[in-house]
């Protein structure tokens, strides 16, 4: 009996630790989700052979379980935190509905391919495995922001917003992306959106979604120095290596694409030296406005179907993207810009809900 009270009090010592352990789990799980499921999608647009055993299935199904296990120990330190319990349901439970999202989009897929082979970037089982991304990614961030916020004063710690903010950012891409993108139509069934709601979407959302994650990574960290810099890089590297890489005609533009660093950085400079959110408002303008190069290359393909109508190859993905730009920035760098200012009052409304007083 001795033997079974010292270790729930163990447990009760280290369920705050326990609790963070499993949403670390839970980011670096869907990271791995989204990383195969933009790796997938390359795959379709090269029309590689497609089965369900696929390397990128393997990824997002390893990602999955990982996020699994993840969503299990966050469970068990929630279950014996002393403390801070209201704090930590929302994120618990957000885990629990993504994951049941996700796993049931295994089954789901694998009847999907089995029933009509080759399936669309906007099919149910894309779709379902897409929101439980964004849920779980949400869970996973709230998880880890709300500890640091309550637990940890380390400012090392911090640093640990980027892998929370991460796969919520690229979920939230995903979901854009198979709102927006002309790859849905199949044999069976044409799930492509209409043109010009696609149009209106990519404008909109995704200099929303940029702005929106990088200010609301530096404002939970309390505008530390880097942070805008840290999560902008590491989307352009994921971007670049799963978008960009595997596709030979597109090789020699990787240098083009890094350049996306340099507003990364320049955001990241005006909000570290001046913290008003005025200053906030000139770098997310900034942020928002970059969009059609951040999402080089797939973003051609949405406003190709509006401006030119041509059918790209993806030997051609380059040189059609180049010449629709100065059409897109003309449609487009106003609205970005605006959507981008926007974010920035959301992000500081949803970073103040994230920072809940103890």
């Amino acid at each position: 009996m001795e033997v079974r009270q010292n270790q729930f009090w163990n447990l009760q010592n280290y369920a705050d630790k326990i609790f963070i352990s499993g949403s670390i789990l839970v980011s670096l799980g869907i990271l791995l989700v989204t990383v195969g499921g933009s790796w997938d999608i390359t795959n379709h647009l090269l029309n590689k052979p497609e089965t369900f055993f696929s390397p990128p299935h393997f990824l997002m199904y390893s990602g999955v379980g990982i996020g699994l296990i993840g969503v299990a120990i966050a469970f068990l330190g929630y279950r014996n935190l002393q403390d801070s319990k209201e704090a930590f349901r929302l994120p618990l439970r957000l885990k629990f509905l993504g994951i049941a999202l996700l796993i049931g989009a295994g089954p789901f897929d694998y009847v999907w391919h089995s029933n009509f082979g080759l399936d669309g970037l906007l099919s149910p089982p894309h779709f379902t495995l897409l929101a439980g991304m964004l849920l779980c990614s949400i869970g996973g961030m709230f998880g880890i922001t709300r500890f640091l916020h309550l637990k940890s004063s380390s400012n090392l710690t911090r640093y640990l917003i980027v892998l929370g903010v991460l796969p919520v950012w690229l979920a939230g891409s995903g979901i854009i992306s198979s709102l927006s993108l002309p790859f849905s139509n199949t044999d069976y069934f044409e799930f492509n959106p209409d043109s010009s709601f696609a149009f209106v979407i990519a404008t909109v959302a995704y200099p929303f979604l940029i702005s929106l994650i990088c200010i609301t990574a530096a404002k939970l960290s309390n505008f530390k120095p880097g942070i805008i810099s840290i999560v902008g890089g590491l989307f352009v590297l994921i971007y670049g290596m799963t978008a960009i890489v595997p596709n030979f005609a597109l090789l020699e533009s990787v240098e083009f694409y890094s350049m996306n660093m340099i507003p990364f950085v320049m955001a990241d400079l005006i909000v570290s030296f001046g913290k008003t959110k005025k200053v906030t408002m000139v770098a997310g303008g900034i942020l928002g406005s970059m969009f059609y190069m951040v999402y080089y290359p797939y973003v051609m393909y949405t406003y190709n179907e509006l401006l030119l109508g041509k059918l790209v190859s993806p030997s051609m993905i380059y040189h059609t993207y180049f010449e629709l730009m100065p059409q897109v920035m003309q449609f487009t760098i106003i609205p970005s810009i605006v959507m981008g200012i926007i974010a920035v009052f959301v992000a500081y409304k949803f970073s103040n809900k994230i920072m809940i007083k103890n």
